[in-house]
């Protein structure tokens, strides 16, 4: 990966009232969001920071100068969502509405060919490692298991990519994705997992998986789980897993 080519993009919502949202305290959540951007500017390579906030959240000035002692270069946006339409459809139409914003208002993302996406408040701990052999041209997508096989994993999930962590061109987002978010709809459980995974599957693009599979740490806002470091065997039953080949973006019914 060449790090000037890319940037890392960090989704926001500090101020939150939607449906299936498990962590409402905008405190905790203002914390946890600091911690994150925090680690990313000072434990990546990354020399573009984008964050974006839906709430209308305005982050410090302290985080700029943060950055720049790290000679990073950060971008802080903010607007406030579409509430109406985000509770009808649900949070991952927020997560669209932020997309949106950063491809069409971001001044740090026209310098670059592609970005990694990562959901607020996570940090992806092996940034570094994850990236290193990928190529800043190329899109890597994962799908939400990387240990069960399809077959063990609900019908309901199995056509769904990881929207927690991704990487996709600019091109390519703009494409197919940008405006996939409008079909969201939480009541009919059609998430924006899914949303992204059926117009992924309906293009001409190609994507592979990441080099490894991306370990994050963190308290998830929709459900409160929260995720660890993995044990070793773990890892290394992964990392088996990927060598045989079994772990692919996207999911294909048989046709019969």
């Amino acid at each position: 990966m060449q790090w000037d080519k890319c940037a890392l993009v960090i989704t926001s919502s500090v101020y939150v009232n939607t449906r299936y949202t498990a962590l409402l305290d905008a405190g905790e959540r203002e914390r946890q969001y600091f911690d994150a951007l925090e680690f990313y500017i000072r434990e990546t390579p990354f020399q573009r920071i984008i964050v974006c906030d839906n709430s209308g959240y305005i982050y410090p000035q302290s985080m700029l100068r943060l950055a720049a002692e790290h000679h990073k270069q950060l971008e802080l946006l903010s607007f406030t969502g579409d509430k109406t339409a985000m509770e009808r459809h649900g949070k991952g139409y927020g997560e669209g509405e932020i997309m949106k914003f950063v491809m069409s208002h971001s001044r740090l993302l026209q310098e670059v060919e592609g970005f990694l996406k990562v959901t607020g408040r996570l940090k992806l701990i092996n940034t570094e490692k994850l990236l290193c052999r990928a190529d800043h041209r190329q899109n890597y997508f994962m799908p939400i298991s990387v240990i069960r096989p399809r077959w063990l994993v609900p019908p309901a999930a199995r056509p769904c990519v990881e929207i927690r962590v991704y990487y996709t061109t600019k091109d390519v987002f703009k494409d197919v994705l940008l405006d996939a978010y409008l079909t969201v709809s939480d009541d009919r459980t059609y998430f924006l997992e899914h949303a992204y995974h059926d117009a992924l599957a309906s293009s001409t693009v190609k994507l592979q998986c990441f080099p490894l599979a991306p370990e994050i740490i963190g308290t998830s806002g929709s459900n409160g789980w929260s995720f660890r470091e993995r044990p070793i065997w773990k890892k290394l039953l992964i990392r088996c897993i990927f060598h045989l080949g079994y772990i692919t973006p996207l999911y294909k019914p048989k046709t019969h």
